[in-house]
């Protein structure tokens, strides 16, 4: 993770000087506390730990994801690599998270100019459609209902540039380890009341596994105007990416041919969006104001995965002997009996489209595979009005607003599966035989279109009661329709036991409701002291997605196929925080900013990934109630040659209920492949201690270097809800840099990454290893390691001569 920052933006929060030579308080920030923002309330008054990233943090191409470069500084924040991918992370907070990845349950809202980034079909965010070059700033909040669906650990709210923010053309190129390199020009101006601006990004990354490379394109364009009471915007936002995401690899297969190598692909991962918006604020009167948005989004996925499979010859011997394939029974549960089906079950045969028998391909009996196929295209509209007061109230200062969003998606999701080799690459090849099975939980081919309707109603009002004391009261009324259409081609044999009933049980219409408050106050104790405590309610409904995939006897391809529909529940959240924040000028001189608080969430009906006894399926249930609780300690000093910053998490992630969960390839599983979580086990895949600390140094006004540490503890591996296996190591990570800027208008700098070549891993879980046989496996251990030592050179050139030095600091 690298990242160039400006010496000027580090220190724009340093405290400035009076003509008297004087040391003065900064000046008042004020924030946008809702999507749309446009509201400006102190910040100090906000009742909760808010952390800003501004654009000096996402400036150049020296970021590899946006996801990057907020997790930089940003405390209890941790990214688990669990594709392989730079581009293609989880970002967890508070242990909740965003992901790309279909079938995470998403516990983040993301907005960038108030368009809502959780796509319609699975709630999954995307971050490399996000042109990172274009970011203003980003807001990280935490506990605040007024953000709407998926606001369970916080809301990730970018904003990004316009001609009036930023003025200039400048350009940055970057180049070096693994075949990256990558380059972005952007510019902007005003035009008396009109202004422009206009960022193009372009990245190649080659990958430093095997077959792990990718493109990134992204384009970012906004025409504003602002008269005496309003200032209207379009902006567009275009991407075109393609991902290698080569997924976990066994441990022992890492051990043996290194730590380039994959276990089966292709896997890989396309993504299109076109986003259109209009923004406007308007000055109705002294008091009040509008703020309101109208958008267009457009989102299509195509994404291929080449796995091993759990389809063999049929044991039947007249079946075997004509090469007819089958769906081993062990593997499947019959939902009329619930138990393994007969070996010779008609259901089980694998067939092509038109519902006849396949033959095993050459080659297949000694190496089969399998490649899933999935397309996802998303349409989304909605909009958001919102009005803000600040008259007085019984002659208080006072903060009102008040607002309506609406959101309507709509998606088309097919996905298939063809039968393949798995070759000495592991990069299966395809025969051409797309197939399907006719028993319940089988495969089947799935064409779906489903329907999101969100509408939300949101208050909030903070009063000074005192001129120390800020009391904020506000809630949220969310309500969700989401329905589900079966299109798929399933075809009726004359045979009653091989009949598949249309629409197989995805067809529904969902609503779910909820009334979310909230309250805090904040406290000066001093004018540089503020103390802070907050009580939330949040909730999401569950996606489309896991609608269409929760029946445990019909498992999904994730990030694939649906079967199903058994009712979900949504999930709620009710978090506490309290906290102190502040800022001091040590003798010594410089401003030092600080930050300490506690928090709980504790979620009430928590929707989980559960994984099925077919390779690479599973399902999702509601699976009892979980609890994220922590501390977050930070600090930054700031003078004009140094810049520093620590901080420290403890995230402590719990079940708060015995459930019975399915983990057919953990060492723990008992025969029916389930493991007993008992109350009080964590939460895998967070590290419970985090540690941030980074410093840079301007020793000549023309030169800084920087570097900075990233620490994170072990962490259970995704399976091992139990806590019965060993743990995936903590690491910590140091990288350097350096930057030197030779004119005015031109800097080169140099960048580290894991200056000590660690091998480490964020992210584990566990593999059947006998479903290669040639590979001869035992162990059960997968994951995906992270990149080894990384070195890269860039250039930038501002094409004005009032450019300032960089303070380079990474993470």
């Amino acid at each position: 993770m690298c990242s160039t920052v400006s010496l000027s933006a580090l220190l724009a929060i340093a405290p400035a000087k009076a003509q008297d030579g004087s040391t003065s308080l900064e000046e008042i920030d004020v924030i946008g506390t809702t999507p749309i923002g446009g509201d400006g309330l102190d910040r100090d008054k906000v009742p909760s730990a808010v952390t800003s990233v501004t654009q000096s943090d996402f400036s150049g191409v020296s970021q590899r994801s946006v996801s990057e470069a907020i997790a930089r500084k940003t405390p209890s924040v941790s990214l688990a690599d669990v594709q392989g991918n730079p581009y293609f992370k989880d970002f967890y907070f508070r242990g909740f998270v965003a992901s790309p990845l279909n079938g995470t349950p998403q516990g983040i809202a993301v907005y960038q100019n108030g368009v809502r980034q959780n796509e319609a079909f699975g709630d999954t965010v995307n971050f490399d459609l996000i042109p990172e070059v274009a970011i203003d700033r980003a807001d990280v909040f935490t506990n605040n209902p007024v953000f709407g669906l998926n606001a369970l650990g916080g809301a990730l709210n970018i904003k990004m540039k316009n001609g009036f923010t930023y003025q200039g053309l400048e350009t940055e190129f970057l180049a070096g380890s693994f075949g990256k390199y990558s380059g972005n020009a952007q510019w902007g101006q005003q035009f008396g009341n009109w202004s422009a601006y206009l960022a193009l990004e372009g990245e190649r990354d080659g990958g430093w596994r095997d077959f792990s490379n990718s493109n990134v394109k992204r384009l970012y364009g906004d025409i504003g105007y602002k008269g005496d009471a309003a200032e209207i915007h379009f902006n567009v936002s275009l991407a075109d990416t393609h991902l290698g995401v080569v997924g976990p690899t066994p441990q022992e297969l890492l051990d043996r041919d290194g730590r380039k190598a994959v276990y089966t692909g292709p896997q890989t991962t396309d993504n299109k969006a076109a986003q259109f918006n209009l923004t406007g604020q308007f000055d109705l009167s002294n008091a009040w104001s509008l703020q309101t948005n109208a958008y267009y989004r457009r989102f299509k996925q195509s994404h291929v995965d080449g796995n091993d499979t759990d389809v063999r010859l049929c044991e039947d011997p007249v079946l075997a002997a004509a090469g007819n394939l089958c769906l081993e029974a062990d593997d499947i549960i019959d939902p009329a009996t619930g138990t393994n089906p007969d070996d010779d079950d008609p259901r089980l045969i694998v067939r092509d489209k038109n519902g006849n028998p396949v033959v095993a391909p050459a080659g297949f009996e000694d190496r089969p595979g399998s490649i899933e196929r999935s397309w996802t295209k998303s349409q989304t509209v909605g909009g958001t009005a919102q009005a803000t007061n600040t008259n007085e109230l019984w002659g208080k200062t006072n903060h009102f607003v008040v607002g309506v969003s609406y959101d309507h998606g709509w998606t088309d999701f097919r996905g298939n599966s063809e039968l393949g080799i798995i070759p000495d690459d592991l990069q299966v090849d395809g025969t051409g035989d797309i197939y399907h099975t006719t028993i319940p939980g089988g495969i089947l081919p799935t064409d779906v279109k489903t329907r999101n309707d969100y509408l939300g109603i949101y208050a909030s009002n903070t009063l000074d009661v005192t001129d120390r004391l800020s009391a904020t009261i506000g809630a949220r009324l969310n309500y969700a329709h989401i329905s589900l259409k079966d299109f798929s081609p399933f075809v009726n044999y004359s045979d009653e036991a091989m009949t598949i009933p249309a629409g197989s049980g995805i067809d529904g219409k969902h609503n779910f409701t909820r009334f979310n408050p909230m309250a805090g106050v904040t406290y000066k104790i001093t004018p540089e002291t503020t103390a802070y405590a907050s009580y939330s309610e949040t909730n999401r409904a569950p996606t489309p997605l896991e609608l269409a995939c929760a029946d445990p006897s019909n498992p999904c391809q994730l990030e694939g196929f649906l079967v199903s529909d058994p009712p979900l529940k949504q999930v709620v959240t009710r978090t506490g925080e309290i906290g102190l924040r502040g800022h001091t000028t040590p003798g010594f001189g410089g401003l030092l900013n600080w930050k300490v608080g506690g928090y709980f969430a504790y979620n009430n009906n928590d929707i989980l990934t559960i994984p099925s006894f077919i390779t690479g399926r599973g399902y999702f249930r509601n699976a009892g109630d979980t609890q994220r609780a922590g501390v977050e300690l930070s600090a930054d000093y700031q003078t004009d040659t140094w810049g520093m910053y620590a901080n420290y998490s403890y995230i402590d992630a719990t079940f708060r209920s015995n459930v019975t969960l399915g983990s057919p390839n953990s060492p723990s599983a008992n025969g029916a492949g389930e493991i007993n979580v008992r109350k009080g086990d964590h939460l895998p895949a967070i590290p419970e201690h985090q540690a941030k600390i980074g410093v840079a140094w301007r020793p000549v006004p023309k030169l800084t270097l920087g570097a900075d540490v990233v620490i994170m503890s072990s962490q259970y591996l995704v399976g091992d809800e139990s806590n019965q296996e060993r743990k995936l190591k903590g690491y910590a990570v140091f990288n350097a840099n350096a930057s030197w800027q030779v004119t005015d208008q031109i800097r080169v700098f140099g960048l580290i990454d894991n200056v000590f070549n660690q091998r480490y891993a964020t992210y584990g879980t566990f593999y059947d290893n006998d479903d290669i046989e040639f590979l001869n496996l035992s162990g059960s251990r997968s994951i995906t390691p992270a990149r080894p030592r990384g070195a890269y050179v860039g250039v930038g050139y501002k094409f004005t001569a009032d450019a300032a030095p960089v303070l380079v600091t990474k993470n």
